[in-house]
């Protein structure tokens, strides 16, 4: 799921129908649990998108040490190193310079990203029932009857 897509959800679910605060009210453990689904996802989603990164760190190690087959490089779509075999002080800049490694982190942030949001959203839906509850007592004191 994309950013962009929760937040619109968000934007429309946040609101609360004043008018009608019992249905709100009931309301909440619905969005709870469709956010709670959509942040068990996104977190499995890091884990992949993590483990993707540390695999392509490994093979990128071993493609700029020279030890990679043949194979290796066609399934990955790569051409021989033709560089100098850095040194080991060296390989940390080169490995995170490479296009590929900072796609992947850049995957790996978007999720962190993501998740972020939707631990706040579930914040939210956490002090929803109080806000509610809340706009009940200020309609009652604003009608008189407290």
């Amino acid at each position: 799921m994309k950013l962009s897509e929760v937040q619109e959800m968000w934007t429309s679910d946040s609101k609360i129908d004043e008018l009608n605060l019992g249905r709100e009210s009931t309301k909440t453990p619905e969005l709870h649990a469709k956010y709670l689904n959509i942040l068990s996802n996104t977190k499995l989603q890091l884990r992949k998108a993590e483990a993707d990164y540390y695999r392509l760190r490994r093979d990128k190690g071993k493609y700029f040490r020279g030890e990679m087959t043949l194979d290796e490089l066609q399934d990955k779509g790569w051409n021989q190193y033709q560089g100098l075999k850095p040194l080991k002080h060296d390989m940390e800049d080169r490995i995170n310079c490479d296009e590929d490694i900072i796609r992947a982190m850049d995957k790996v942030e978007y999720v962190k990203a993501l998740l972020y949001q939707l631990e706040q959203i579930i914040r939210s839906l956490n002090s929803r029932t109080w806000d509610i509850k809340n706009a009940i007592e200020w309609t009652k004191f604003t009608n008189g009857l407290m």
